[in-house]
Parts: C-alpha cells; structure tokens; sequence
C-alpha cells in the first residue's frame, strides 16, 4: 500500500479489523494519527481514542458498506 492514497477524514480498517479515521499523516510518512471508530475484541481501545500507528496497520477504506483495499 502507498501511504501517498491515505488522506484525512478517509474511514479505514486496520489489520486487526479495527475501524477508524484518518486524522493525519505524520511528517515522518511512517505514522498515521487515527482515531478509533470501532476497535471490535480490543477493549483496552476504546472508541473515540486518537492513536499513531505505522501506516502497515491501514489495509483498507471503508467505502458504503464495504472495505476496498488498498494494495
């Protein structure tokens, strides 16, 4: 996956099936600050919280009502 497709406001599932939204891409072009939507069987994440994760994690937008992936 390119990190150039990811933007902000774009819904994305990550790799552990979590749901969430793009807030930022760090100057690094490594991270991604994100916050979570739904973070699914990880209940020590809750929703609502914002996160850095490595761009890798994002394995998919959110698009109606499916995931179209992004590699």
């Amino acid at each position: 996956m390119n990190i150039k497709n990811i933007r902000p406001n774009m819904e994305c599932t990550l790799a552990d099936g979590s749901e969430v939204k793009v807030l930022s891409v760090m100057a690094d072009e490594i991270n991604v600050k994100v916050e979570y939507l739904d973070s699914l069987d990880n209940p020590e994440i809750p929703v609502g919280d914002v996160r850095e994760i490595p761009y890798e994690e994002i394995i998919g937008e959110i698009a109606g009502t499916h995931t179209e992936g992004l590699t």
